[in-house]
């Protein structure tokens, strides 16, 4: 991840990386369309009511909560999680350690844990090997393949993605060695994620309201 130092690059130009794993955003998609299927067929059937619309709304807000709204996502300043209804922001200097046993989590010098909602551990896929394992004349096998070439980590994986976080930590920690006024920002905000508290409560009156319509 290339860093621009402030005063160097405007904010438009600034990296920034989100991941996301298919298996949410999969899901999610399928069921947003589906949800906008729905929403349309109600609003051109005569038969309906506007209240019958309020239904796939709440769907599709409950999905965008759920499934495509968490990520994390690699910034210039550091490393936000977008969770259910909390985002935690990270600058690059306040993440101590990294986790990624069960899911992904940042863990700041004082050991305080925060976890990631979107990004769950899952196992490395077997990559096919281009050699190795060749078989000999009749002597069993030879030249061997490290286990380390042939595993691969999962798309959007907590292992890929702290690795990326480790190589992003990398650059800025090369970047700001070379600017020796830069003050790197070592804070960490969580508070509540407003925009999908207010969906979850929309997407509740919707419910509420159709039901006792």
């Amino acid at each position: 991840m290339q860093f621009t130092l402030p005063g160097r690059g405007s904010a438009q130009s600034s990296p920034r990386r989100t991941y996301r794993q298919p298996a949410m955003l999969v899901p999610g998609v399928l069921l947003t369309v589906l949800g906008v299927v729905a929403v349309v067929i109600v609003l051109f059937d005569g038969g309906s009511s506007l209240r019958d619309v309020l239904w796939p709304i709440a769907e599709l807000l409950v999905v965008w909560v759920i499934f495509l709204r968490p990520c994390v996502r690699l910034t210039q300043a550091g490393v936000e999680l977008r969770n259910l209804v909390r985002d935690v922001r990270f600058g690059w200097p306040a993440i101590d350690l990294i986790e990624q046993r069960w899911n992904l989590k940042l863990v700041d010098e004082h050991g305080h844990a925060y976890g990631s909602w979107a990004i769950a551990a899952q196992r490395p896929r077997r990559a096919v090997a281009r050699s190795g394992w060749r078989p000999g004349a009749g002597r069993g096998t030879v030249d061997p393949v490290d286990p380390a070439d042939v595993m691969r980590t999962r798309p959007g994986s907590a292992a890929g993605v702290a690795s990326a976080i480790r190589d992003a930590q990398l650059d800025y920690a090369s970047a700001t060695a070379r600017d020796a006024s830069y003050l790197a920002n070592d804070e960490i905000v969580a508070g509540p994620a407003w925009g999908p508290i207010a969906a979850l409560v929309l997407a509740v009156i919707c419910v509420v309201v159709s039901v006792a319509g």
